[in-house]
């Protein structure tokens, strides 16, 4: 039987079994409209790894929020997709430089009580008890 890579935050009640990332299809990258938050240290890196300039970057990628930096969004099939998701292969097209907020999921406060939704949306979620 293969090792799970299994991941736990405290207090949350809850693992993480981050194997199930390759086979979800980016289920947490798509669905109703967000925000996918980034400051101007994660927006460089990802700028740098695409070879291009942090304002091209910001120009072709980023939108303004409350004065805060997200990644746009894409609308395929009536469902929003991050703009780095791969379309087709569902697979982040960024995923060594990708933000904070991606790298932290699923061990987000809010999510912290609506976990058995998040076991429904999320394959990688396995209840402590």
């Amino acid at each position: 039987m293969p090792q799970k890579n299994l991941h736990y935050h405290n207090d949350f009640p809850y693992f993480f079994n981050s194997d199930a990332c390759t086979d979800c299809g980016g289920k947490c990258c798509r669905g109703s409209q967000g925000y996918i938050w980034l400051n101007m240290e994660e927006l460089e890196n990802m700028a740098k790894a695409r070879g291009i300039s942090p304002d091209a970057f910001a120009r072709q990628y980023v939108r303004q929020v409350n004065g805060g930096l997200s990644l746009q969004e894409r609308i395929i099939n009536n469902e929003h997709l991050c703009c780095f998701l791969d379309p087709v292969d569902h697979y982040c097209t960024i995923y060594q430089q990708r933000p904070e907020q991606c790298r932290t999921f699923p061990f987000w406060e809010q999510l912290k009580t609506a976990f058995r939704e998040l076991m429904h949306d999320c394959p990688g979620i396995e209840s402590l008890r």
